[in-house]
């Protein structure tokens, strides 16, 4: 069974904005987009996680104790 792409932009509409974010910079970098606007997107994608709580921001003194702990 063959999917048009009509088919196919109505499923990724339909995804949480996350998954439309990832779904797009997929797209975006299949295309050969420049390495700015993949970045715009991720920034994007990593502001949506926070506002709905997917994940935790982290001081930058966590940060860098994880980083240290990692590094020996």
């Amino acid at each position: 069974m063959s999917v048009t792409p009509q088919q196919v932009t109505e499923a990724a509409l339909s995804l949480p904005e996350g998954d439309r974010l990832r779904v797009a910079a997929a797209i975006w970098k299949s295309v050969g987009a420049p390495e700015e606007a993949l970045n715009d997107l991720a920034a994007l994608v990593r502001s949506h996680e926070l506002e709905s709580g997917q994940v935790t921001p982290k001081t930058q003194t966590e940060v860098f104790k994880n980083a240290r702990a990692a590094l020996g």
